[in-house]
């Protein structure tokens, strides 16, 4: 047994002629005294005095014997700890009140007033389980050999308690936490209740490859033109990471991909360090070899000064801690503590992490090539600087012996802190010559180089190393004028759209759009032929062309009306293309009158190309 409260050593002196005078305090009343748990009790009295310096509390254990003093105290009530002593023991207490003269001069006692301490539950109020894995906890009586029957309010899904023994058992089905009243019945005594919490963890979520969630359609761009920026920040997305960070240490770089989801306010209060430049030249300051690493705290400086903290954030445990993980340190006995403090985990330490002060808050995992770093970390020698900071009692040092002397260069330090896009993308052009490619940051730029169709392929890698592609075409056009640039011309008047350099009868504007060369005089004309009654024109076009229309037209005579039966606007499939073939540009087209030609006898009939 114990108790604990101040003695007070206050003397007040009563005087008449010159005699000092004792005067006795009046007696307390009114003594109660309850039993609080199995190992506790609260006293309580009513003090009918106004010149006691305190209370003398005697208490003993059954209900015969002499009294042993507790020592005194000036409230009037008390709590005192039975740590120690064993339930269902009867003590009693009895109070008097102590005067302020010397020598000391008493009341009469109050009491003794007779208390029971119960049956209690011996369990911990706080257990973690994981999410899809067997649990176990037992719930125990402080009298075992005296329980008939063990019951719990509420348990997690998948969880059941013996009646009979007070096993909880069974593997759980839902994540979360669960808080029952647990209940003991017993054969005498009465029954002794508690409550208990479980807190069922999740598993870290397994890795996911990034995934085409837009994928781009086909571009369509035209020589001479400016590059085109076509965004791309929405092709992809990576299921298990919308965030993430990186810290520049000494020893390389440690990325984080944050878990939004399951901590989303100690992320953004990680996040609101870290946009402020809080991390900058702070250092790991605590190294446990295979348990944790540690930083956030301390700045790499001459006194190890600390970075101001914010208002600490509210617990937000979800994702159990196992090697790889991220989770916010925290004072002991208060999960809402965390503040600029941070670990990453080296072992799987669920088991304890995950029990201790109602769960450590998960709030990101190292992605990549980060664990190799804190690894690094880790078997570095260890030296204590307490007496610049009491919290440097483990600090990682670079180089093979720590200096004596604390050094701010020798630390492992984080140079830069800056948030990471979860993607990085990459581009490839399977034909530059026709169509460059590149990225710049979630934007890709195509340039048109040459007239022609290629394929772009852009990749997105996750901070874990997984890829994903997405593939789309890209056509260049060619222009009049940007044609007309490209040919050897002896004037400028050689390039006009009417001009015709090389004499054979057709035009610039013809050669290009035909597909001839405009300095050879070998133009392959149309060819206009009857099939089976049908009119057939067959003729070559330029396959990648804009700004430039030819239309088929027919006529019953040669002075018209001119009817226009197709565009090359309108594409090959139409009910007057009887076919078309591409190759090194140049599309072949057969066009076919769907009637059939009367007797030419009788009437005619006549196709034509018109170029615009």
């Amino acid at each position: 047994m114990k108790i604990s409260f101040p003695l007070f050593t206050a003397l007040s002196i009563l005087t008449s002629g010159g005699s000092v005078l004792a005067v006795a305090p009046n007696a307390p009343s009114g003594l109660t005294g309850v039993a609080k748990g199995a190992y506790a009790v609260d006293l309580a009295w009513t003090d009918n005095s106004n010149n006691e310096s305190g209370f003398e509390i005697q208490y003993r254990v059954g209900t015969t014997g002499a009294f042993t003093s507790l020592g005194n105290t000036a409230a009037n009530a008390v709590f005192i700890d039975l740590s120690g002593t064993n339930p269902r023991t009867t003590y009693q207490f009895q109070i008097r009140a102590v005067s302020t003269t010397l020598p000391r001069e008493y009341s009469a006692f109050a009491g003794p007033v007779t208390v029971i301490t119960p049956i209690g539950v011996s369990s911990a109020v706080f257990r973690a389980g994981l999410l899809g894995t067997a649990f176990s906890c037992n719930v125990t009586s402080s009298s075992p050999s005296l329980a008939t029957n063990y019951a719990i309010t509420a348990l997690p899904d998948g969880l059941s308690m013996n009646p009979t023994t007070g096993a909880i058992t069974g593997t759980p089905t839902t994540a979360g936490k669960v808080t029952g009243q647990v209940t003991i019945t017993h054969s005498e005594g009465g029954p002794a209740t508690a409550p208990l919490t479980i807190r069922v963890f999740k598993p870290q979520p397994a890795l996911a490859a990034p995934v085409v969630a837009a994928a781009l359609g086909a571009q369509t761009l035209t020589l001479g033109s400016a590059a085109a920026i076509v965004p791309a920040g929405a092709v992809f997305t990576d299921p298990d990471v919308s965030s993430a960070a990186r810290l520049a240490t000494d020893l390389g770089n440690i990325d984080y991909a944050f878990y939004n989801g399951s901590a989303p306010q100690t992320v953004a209060n990680f996040l609101g360090y870290l946009n402020r430049g809080d991390f900058v030249n702070t250092m790991f300051h605590r190294s446990v070899p295979g348990f944790i690493v540690q930083g956030g705290a301390f700045r790499a400086d001459a006194t190890a000064s600390a970075v101001t903290t914010q208002p600490a954030v509210v617990n937000e445990p979800d994702i159990t801690n196992v090697r790889g993980t991220v989770a916010m340190a925290k004072l002991g006995g208060n999960p809402d503590s965390a503040t600029n403090q941070f670990f990453i985990n080296l072992a799987a330490n669920g088991s304890n992490l995950d029990n201790q002060n109602e769960g450590f808050t998960v709030f990101a995992r190292v992605t990549g090539a980060g664990m190799a770093v804190a690894d690094a970390i880790a078997a570095l020698p260890r030296k204590s600087y307490a007496s610049v900071n009491g919290a440097l009692t483990d600090v990682p040092v670079r180089g093979a012996t720590p200096p004596t002397v604390y050094d701010p260069a020798a630390l492992v330090r984080v140079s830069a802190a800056t948030v990471l896009p979860p993607l990085a993308l990459t581009v490839t052009s399977a034909d530059t010559a026709i169509c460059g490619a590149a990225v710049n940051g979630t934007d890709l730029t195509l340039s048109p180089a040459l007239p022609g169709t290629t394929t772009v392929t852009l990749t997105a890698t996750d901070l874990d190393g997984q890829t994903v592609n997405s593939s789309f075409p890209v056509t260049v056009n060619d222009t009049l004028a940007t044609w007309t640039a490209r040919q050897n011309f002896a004037t400028p008047a050689d390039g006009d759209a009417g001009a015709d350099p090389d004499g054979d009868g057709r035009i610039n504007l013809a050669e290009f759009a035909l597909a001839s060369a405009p300095l050879t005089a070998a133009a392959a004309d149309p060819v206009l032929r009857l099939e089976n009654s049908h009119l057939e024109l067959t003729f070559t076009l330029r396959e990648w062309m804009t700004g430039t229309t030819v239309t088929l037209q027919s006529a019953t005579a040669l002075t018209g009306p001119w009817t226009d039966e197709w565009k090359n606007t309108d594409g090959f499939t139409h009910p007057w293309i009887a076919s078309s073939a591409a190759a090194g540009g140049v599309l072949t087209i057969t066009a076919r009158d769907p009637a059939t030609l009367p007797d030419p006898a009788v009437a005619k009939k006549f196709l034509r190309l018109r170029i615009q």
